[in-house]
């Protein structure tokens, strides 16, 4: 039965979306080994890539424990050992090896959430091998944050603001690690500093009429060219795929997990009617006229939500299937024939116009992501 369902449910995508014929397939096994064909060729080619990332960057990169390595080691770890590639296993364990199970030491601010992106890196290591000394930096400066709170008030204007999480991306960076810490150790002081942190941000950063994230207070009186307030695609997407991750270390018992779990829906249900025909998300959600061509990190971190959201019973799958699909789908057309995933757009912090041979590591993160998801959704069926 529950076949037959998925069949007729991808039957309409392909008729309505122009989706490829493998999805119409009731063979899992052969759609759960192209998956992994599809993302492990991706990653591969990002891995070798990785060194050279930065002649196409203007924001160029401060190494391995920069915020986008940091997203895309932790992405690579995760996907390296769910579907156990020995060479990616050992490159990404090489990479802790050689940074000491560090975290970036950053010019702005010790509290700074982009410094803790790679830290699910060392969590996914730790998890394994169960050394401590790979915790040790990360729980310092953690320790440190929770022990010393900052009190820059949300507004502050100087270079002090981020030592709180006045951007929307921070939501992605911090709060994952923080509750991972508190499930690893034991000490509910990491789960609940980051509660209260994290919802200031949504107090601060949330428009409830619209129901999406700003990306920071800069964002609050500006306009986009059809009058319509400004909500970056890849912004929602972090804090989106960042309440996915999050809600991987929060107890299932826990008297806070169900207000998480009410905002991912909250913000799912509100982006799955923004996806474009054609299965991506605009770099500006409620402006897709102005921004035409296909972004990838967006559609690429929006479809990873949307297929846990359904793995985890959070969403309708009937519904909220054909969203997804069409994700994947879009997501699969914007890989050439080297493995790059294209249409991504660089680093910045508003939505900007993308080319198809624009590319960043944050892009195959997201793509890992999606992988797991799907494959963990056709092993259900």
């Amino acid at each position: 039965m529950k076949k037959e369902f998925y069949i007729v449910i991808l039957a309409f995508v392909f008729l309505s979306h122009s989706t490829a014929l493998w999805a119409l397939s009731p063979n899992f096994k052969l759609e759960i080994s192209e998956v992994k064909r599809l993302v492990n060729r991706t990653c591969r080619w990002q891995m070798n890539a990785y060194p050279n990332m930065d002649e196409n960057r203007i924001w160029k990169s401060a190494g391995d424990l920069s915020w986008e390595n940091g997203v895309f080691l932790s992405a690579l770890s995760r996907w390296a050992e769910f579907v156990k590639e020995p060479q990616m296993i050992e490159w990404y364990e090489s990479i802790c090896n050689r940074n000491y199970y560090g975290t970036s030491q950053n010019r702005l601010s010790i509290y700074h959430a982009d410094d803790f992106a790679v830290c699910m890196m060392y969590v996914t290591l730790y998890n394994k091998v169960r050394n401590q000394r790979i915790l040790q930096h990360t729980q310092a400066r953690l320790d440190y944050t929770i022990n010393h709170p900052s009190e820059i008030q949300f507004g502050d204007t100087t270079a002090c603001k981020y030592d709180r999480w006045t951007w929307c991306d921070a939501l992605y960076m911090a709060p994952p690690v923080y509750a991972a810490f508190s499930r690893i150790t034991g000490d509910n002081s990491y789960l609940y500093f980051m509660d209260k942190e994290y919802w200031a941000t949504y107090e601060y950063l949330f428009d409830k009429e619209e129901q999406l994230f700003y990306r920071d207070g800069s964002y609050f009186d500006k306009r986009e060219k059809n009058g319509k307030k400004v909500f970056w695609g890849r912004g929602n997407s972090w804090v989106a795929g960042g309440l996915c991750l999050l809600l991987e270390q929060i107890p299932l018992d826990s008297p806070l997990r169900e207000r998480y779990e009410s905002l991912l829906i909250t913000l799912l249900k509100r982006i799955a009617p923004l996806q474009r025909d054609n299965g991506y998300w605009s770099a500006s959600l409620l402006d897709p006229d102005a921004y035409p061509n296909p972004e990838t990190s967006s559609t690429g971190f929006f479809t990873f939500a949307l297929f846990w959201a359904i793995n985890n019973g959070l969403l309708q799958e009937d519904i909220y299937i054909i969203n997804a699909m069409k994700g994947w789908q879009a997501l699969k057309k914007a890989i050439n024939n080297d493995g790059m995933l294209g249409w991504v757009q660089p680093i910045g912090a508003s939505p900007e116009t993308v080319t198809q041979n624009m590319t960043e590591v944050y892009g195959a993160a997201s793509l890992m992501l999606v992988g797991e998801q799907l494959i963990r959704y056709f092993e259900k069926k």
